[in-house]
C-alpha cells in the first residue's frame, strides 16, 4: 500500500525560542521582545531569525498573542508601598505614617492670677499618667515651647480657674517666627458673671506651621478682669496643653 506524508496535521508547541533551533512551518514557540512575551507561529522554514524585533514579527514568523506593556510598573524597591493611578497611568505612592508627634502637657499646681494676666511660664511637665509621647515630643523652658520637628501642628489648650467679682476669664496662644517677637495666633474668652462665684473652662485651639524649629516657638498667657486662682494638677489633666502634628509644612 503506498504510504502518503500529510506532513504536520496540528500545530507543535516548542517551548521559548532557541536561536540555534532550526524551526519549520506550524512550530509555535514564546519569545520576549523589547520586555514584552509573545506567542508565535512559524511560517517558514527558519534558523537562527528571531521572531521579532521592536515589536515588528520577522517574515519568516507571525504573532499568534501578541503580548502588552505590563501595566503595573515595577516593583522593585517599592516595599510598603501602594499602587495608584492619575487617570491615565499607575504609579506607587507612599503609604502615610499617620501620626507621628503628638505630645500632652499641663500645669502641676494652682496659682494666683491677677487682673491683666501673665505668661504661664512656671510648673510645667508631660504628661506622665495616662501617655506617652509620640515621636520625639516637644520641650520647654519657662513656659516656652519648641517644636521637635518642622510640620502643620493642631495646638489645643484648655485651662480652668475658679474666682469671684469677675467679668471674663481668657487665655491666649502667642507665637514667634523669629524666636524674638511674640503676637496671638489663637484666644478664647469665658464670660464669668460678675459678683459670683465662678468656674471657668476655657479651651483655645489653633493649627500653626512651623518652618523652622528654631525660629518656631509657642508660649501660652492668661487674661482676666480681676484676681482668679488657676487650677493645675500633677496626677490627670486639669490645665494643658495638646500638640499634635499633622503633616509636613
Amino acid at each position: 500500500m503506498a504510504t502518503i506524508d500529510l506532513g504536520k496535521i496540528k500545530q507543535v508547541f516548542r517551548g521559548t525560542y532557541n536561536n540555534a533551533t532550526a524551526y519549520v512551518p506550524d512550530d509555535l514557540v514564546v519569545f520576549t521582545d523589547t520586555g514584552i512575551t509573545s506567542t508565535y507561529i512559524c511560517t517558514t522554514a527558519s534558523t537562527g531569525n528571531n521572531p521579532s524585533s521592536g515589536g515588528t514579527a520577522h517574515a519568516n514568523w507571525a504573532y499568534i498573542a501578541k503580548g502588552v506593556t505590563d501595566p503595573i510598573p515595577s516593583q522593585s524597591g517599592q516595599s510598603g508601598k501602594f499602587l495608584t493611578t492619575n487617570g491615565s497611568a499607575l504609579s506607587f505612592g507612599e503609604v502615610s505614617a499617620g501620626i507621628t508627634d503628638a505630645d500632652q502637657w499641663r500645669v502641676t499646681s494652682n496659682f494666683n492670677g491677677s487682673t491683666g494676666g501673665g505668661d504661664i511660664s512656671a510648673n510645667w511637665e508631660r504628661n506622665d499618667t495616662t501617655f506617652d509621647k509620640i515621636g520625639n515630643g516637644m520641650t520647654e523652658s519657662n513656659g516656652i515651647f519648641t517644636f521637635p520637628s518642622t510640620g502643620i501642628w493642631r495646638i489645643t489648650t484648655c485651662f480652668n480657674a475658679n474666682g469671684t467679682n469677675l467679668q471674663y476669664v481668657g487665655y491666649t496662644i502667642q507665637a514667634t517666627t523669629d524666636n524674638n517677637t511674640y503676637s496671638e495666633i489663637a484666644e478664647n474668652y469665658d464670660s464669668c458673671g460678675q459678683g459670683t462665684s465662678y468656674f471657668s473652662n476655657v479651651v483655645v485651639d489653633v493649627i500653626f506651621d512651623c518652618t523652622n524649629t528654631s525660629t518656631h516657638k509657642v508660649k501660652f498667657r492668661h487674661g482676666t478682669s480681676g484676681n482668679f486662682a488657676f487650677e493645675g494638677h500633677s496626677t490627670y489633666q486639669r490645665s494643658g496643653v495638646t500638640f499634635i502634628r499633622l503633616g509636613d509644612t
